[in-house]
């Protein structure tokens, strides 16, 4: 299981940087090799902390970290990633170990392994501590670069219609303008992938694939059930139970004018078939449902009244 690198640091996920490096420094000097001779469990500890410092402190990382979490994180980048950009003898310089660069290189090199295992035909490989390698993580070579995810809510009108639009979205290299179709059909929760639109790899700086979460905003007359649409229509009392006609408006603007038949229940389901939501990867459209309700006066004349009170006599 991967390490939670604010827990390793003892700080909080919205600490600041300078609770980060404070963590760090107490830390480090309570595990650094000088203080714990022969010591393999702090020489461990002295590992990890530097990891998690090394990611912490720099601003892209950290991100990427908070974003994937810290399995999707070390499934990610390797560690040669993570220790790209960590000066350690610059750091342990100024947190009072002596020796400068070359003194904090030494520590790196000794405890990580650089210089000792270099990958096949990575040219200038010995810069890295890392040689190529650290527990059997290689090179981001052919590492894929990190893929990103976003959110975007859309309305069932797009659904139904398809849109293409530009919206501003979190890539994870920043929030940025972009161009995305939205095919008829999707559903709430299924993912768009956008190429190259994602977070860029820390190493090589290639972008990779942005996945975008489609969210379905709920609409104030119509209700989606599958592949259906579930419209309420008011009907006249009187046509609910004599017969009659209601005129409905389809998601694509269009009027239709449909028969009541005598005797309608409430609640009852005319059927349009085709007229709901478009249907995906071969499967059919879906259908209109219009759920009739009957429509109560909200007031009788004396007119109404009258007449009510007839039926009521016949048992009604």
């Amino acid at each position: 299981m991967a390490e939670d690198y604010y827990k390793l640091l003892g700080v909080q996920k919205d600490a600041s940087k300078d609770e980060i490096k404070k963590a760090f420094r107490k830390l480090a000097l309570k595990y650094h090799p000088d203080q714990n001779k022969d010591d393999k469990k702090a020489e461990e500890m002295f590992k990890k902390i530097n990891e998690a410092y090394a990611v912490l402190s720099d601003d892209q990382k950290r991100k990427q970290y908070d974003m994937f979490g810290a399995e999707g994180f070390s499934r990610r980048y390797s560690q040669e990633d993570i220790f790209r950009g960590f000066d350690m003898g610059s750091i342990f310089q100024e947190f009072g170990f002596g020796g400068g660069r070359g003194r904090g290189s030494s520590i790196f090199d000794t405890l990580f392994g650089g210089g000792k295992r270099q990958s096949q035909g990575r040219g200038n490989s010995s810069q890295n501590p890392f040689g190529g390698g650290f527990n059997g993580f290689g090179g981001n070579h052919h590492q894929p670069p990190p893929a990103s995810e976003t959110q975007l809510n859309v309305s069932l009108e797009d659904v139904v219609l398809g849109k293409k639009q530009r919206v501003q979205l979190d890539t994870g290299a920043g929030v940025e303008t972009i161009e995305i179709s939205i095919p008829k059909g999707i559903d709430s929760g299924q993912k768009l992938r956008i190429k190259g639109k994602g977070a860029p790899n820390p190493m090589t700086g290639q972008r990779g694939d942005l996945f975008c979460k489609i969210i379905v905003t709920n609409h104030p007359l119509y209700e989606r059930k599958g592949k259906d649409l579930i419209l309420s229509q008011e009907v006249k009392l009187t046509d609910m139970v004599l017969g009659g006609k209601v005129e409905i408006t389809t998601m694509e603007g269009s009027t239709i004018a449909l028969k009541v038949p005598a005797n309608s229940k409430n609640n009852a389901m005319l059927r349009l078939k085709g007229k709901g939501i478009p249907g995906t990867k071969g499967e059919a459209d879906g259908n209109l449902l219009v759920k009739l309700q009957a429509k109560l006066p909200d007031k009788l004349d004396d007119k109404q009244e009258e007449l009510f009170k007839q039926l009521a006599e016949t048992g009604i």
